[in-house]
């Protein structure tokens, strides 16, 4: 990461870069990263998580969520924008806000889950992610419980050795790319 280089620059940089992977290439790594992820619930024995439905070029997390019928996945719906606000529900999903796939019915601020996954275009070597610039997941993540694990997917293209942090900005507790898992220490 250049030091002159602004959140909006980076945002148009590793967008782009996580464009250029290519579908296969995406889909090959969405198929890991779910892989790794299934290893992580086993392990942890996590029976519910908070998981996003893909949009643009992000992570596809549906091999997990087909791999895994018997677990419990809510997914976000935007509620508000100021403040950022997202509310969590099960499917079924349909066509919400900006073309997002959203839940149905969406009731719970806080996702009652034991893990939540969060997306974003570039993440840092100390847990710190770069999202599209809403707030919506640094706020939810400024809300959860402390037994509640916060767990970013990406492609490892989007690792950068660190990415402009403001005062609003909440790290992850971990990050899981097609290379497996890396845990932060906090």
């Amino acid at each position: 990461m250049e030091p002159f280089e602004s959140k909006a620059e980076l945002r148009i940089r590793y967008g782009a870069l996580r464009d250029g992977l290519g579908a296969e290439a995406r889909a090959e790594a969405s198929r890991r990263i779910c892989q790794h992820l299934g290893k992580l619930f086993k392990e942890r024995h996590i029976r519910s998580a908070a998981v996003f439905w893909p949009i643009r070029s992000e992570v596809d997390l549906r091999p997990l969520i087909d791999a895994h019928p018997d677990l419990t996945f809510l997914f976000p719906r935007l509620a508000s924008t100021k403040p950022p606000r997202l509310i969590w529900g099960p499917e079924p999903l349909e066509k919400g806000i900006f073309g997002l796939m959203e839940p149905a019915f969406a009731q719970h601020l806080t996702p009652p889950v034991q893990v939540v996954l969060v997306p974003g275009l570039a993440f840092d070597a100390s847990g710190y992610r770069l999202g599209y610039g809403g707030g919506y997941y640094d706020a939810l993540l400024g809300h959860l419980n402390e037994d509640v694990l916060a767990v970013a997917v990406g492609f490892e293209a989007q690792r950068t050795a660190a990415v402009p942090v403001e005062p609003l900005d909440m790290p992850v507790d971990g990050l899981v790319t097609e290379a497996g898992v890396k845990w932060f220490d906090r």
